[in-house]
């Protein structure tokens, strides 16, 4: 069967650890057994936290509970207090560092945590007790913050809703009914429209590619490719963690001199040239203008285009984010500071977080010096793009196999990269890229144009180039290699 080929093949090329050692199993029912110490815990039981996260959804890092009150809003962020459980130096602590994320398949995951962890004692499971870690945050009535704390809490989530019961419940579809958790959904509402207007203030930016979702088969074939739907009540989750994410940078940068940063670096200059030719942008703005007014401008203009082309080569020309101990801030974000906290379950980076607050909170010293939190900064950086490569190479082998059946099909395609030796072009209803080689041009032979993106004929001048619509046909697939070749549609 090509899924559990493409899995298994994936584990190897990548060199993921996707077993479970029998001594680290039975550390993981030992500590899951340990008991949950209440002493230096908020008793926080008594408040309508609520999880909202996908419906196939088995491991809750983090619940909300969101109160408005006469001077603006109290929100709580609590999340899994899986440093409470995982001790540093612990062999499953070592297990979790070389793993670094959780890896997320079509239809399965590789966890960071052993399953009795991830999916039982950390997580935030409705109606049981959950030993949590809080940010707890005043905003007044315009959604700005005033001031935050981080504590230990003991909590008890009253309501596992979905992204789409939230959504029916916001759009007033479906209201949700008899749920002691309304009133504070409607709040978390009102102030994530609130910090939205403040997010678009500071004109951080705004992308949104579309992402797949492949429905499988009970035979794990993929039986659908569709598009995943946008919705308002993902906005209400994602402000809520940005806003714990941020309290959490500050905190490291207010106590240490050093932490676990998300940095995202502006973009290369020469990358920025590129993007500038290809929206033509004017010369007397394309001068004047700063990298962070270049991209919006770029992203405004792709929201005008009717494909994907502009927002994928913006996308390109952005740094990738990474962790680091030096607080370099957040491009994307346009935040001064940024670190990641909200996911502990499935991101080794967020129990560092958790770790050095944990230390604060106490008065004692980090258990790492900055050499040894860089070193463990990088090496999570290396692993997510590990993660982020294996699951995509997983994607597109399923995706390969499903067009098998479309060898000779035309189908509609824009180019997204542009090569000596031919056109990457970007299938869009199949979220895939195809090689249309140089020798597969009609009518000519095609030549790079350095530093245009372009492909040009020799004697007929005629050209391709980046952002190009084309009409292409599926010439051959081969699902495990994950290539797929093109030819122009109509021969010309």
């Amino acid at each position: 069967m090509i899924y559990k080929e493409a899995i298994q093949d994936a584990i190897k090329m990548h060199d993921l650890p996707a077993e479970w050692s029998p001594e680290l199993l039975k550390e993981a029912d030992l500590i899951a057994s340990k008991t949950k110490k209440t002493r230096y815990r908020k008793d926080l039981t008594n408040l309508p936290f609520a999880t909202i996260d996908g419906a196939d959804a088995k491991d809750f890092d983090d619940a909300i509970y969101c109160q408005k009150n006469s001077n603006g809003f109290s929100l709580y962020v609590a999340i899994a207090d899986v440093s409470f459980y995982v001790e540093v130096g612990s062999k499953l602590d070592k297990e979790a560092l070389k793993r670094g994320t959780s890896i997320y398949f079509p239809g399965t995951v590789v966890p960071m945590l052993p399953e009795r962890l991830s999916n039982d004692v950390c997580s935030l499971r409705p109606n049981e007790d959950r030993c949590a870690m809080v940010c707890e945050m005043s905003l007044d009535s315009s959604g700005q913050r005033l001031k935050y704390k981080f504590y230990s809490a003991l909590i008890n989530s009253k309501a596992r809703l979905t992204y789409k019961q939230v959504e029916s419940h916001i759009t007033n579809a479906q209201p949700l009914k008899g749920s002691e958790v309304i009133e504070s959904i409607n709040a978390l509402e009102q102030l994530t429209i609130s910090r939205l207007k403040i997010r678009q203030s500071r004109y951080a930016l705004e992308i949104n590619p579309k992402e797949a979702i492949l429905e499988l088969t009970p035979n794990q074939e993929v039986k659908n490719i569709i598009v995943k739907k946008p919705m308002r009540a993902h906005k209400l989750v994602e402000e809520s963690m940005l806003l714990a994410n941020e309290c959490a940078a500050e905190f490291m940068q207010d106590r240490f001199d050093f932490g676990v940063f998300r940095i995202h670096e502006n973009p290369d200059p020469s990358k920025l040239e590129v993007l500038k030719k290809y929206f033509q942008i004017p010369a007397q703005i394309a001068s004047k203008s700063s990298p962070l007014e270049t991209i919006n401008y770029c992203l405004k203009k792709a929201a005008e285009k009717k494909d994907d082309s502009g927002q994928i080569l913006v996308l390109q020309t952005l740094a990738r984010a990474e962790y680091s101990t030096d607080n370099l801030g957040h491009f994307g974000l346009q935040l001064k500071q940024y670190a990641h906290f909200t996911s502990p379950i499935r991101r080794y980076p967020d129990l560092l977080t958790h770790r050095m607050i944990n230390k604060s909170l106490a008065h004692k010293k980090s258990a790492f010096n900055k050499s040894q939190l860089q070193d463990m900064c990088e090496e999570s950086s290396v692993l997510e793009r590990r993660a982020e490569k294996a699951s995509r190479q997983v994607e597109q082998v399923l995706i390969c196999s499903y067009l098998k059946d479309k060898v000779g099909s035309e189908m509609d395609g824009v180019v997204t990269g542009v090569t000596d030796f031919g056109l990457f072009v970007n299938l869009e209803a199949y979220f895939i890229s195809g090689l249309l080689h140089v020798s597969d041009l009609p009518g000519d032979r095609y030549f790079l144009i350095q530093g245009t993106n372009t492909l040009k004929g020799k004697k007929t001048g005629k050209s391709f180039k980046l952002g190009q619509k084309l009409k292409v046909k599926i010439a051959a697939i081969s699902p495990l290699d994950r290539k797929i070749n093109l030819v122009i549609a109509n021969g010309k």
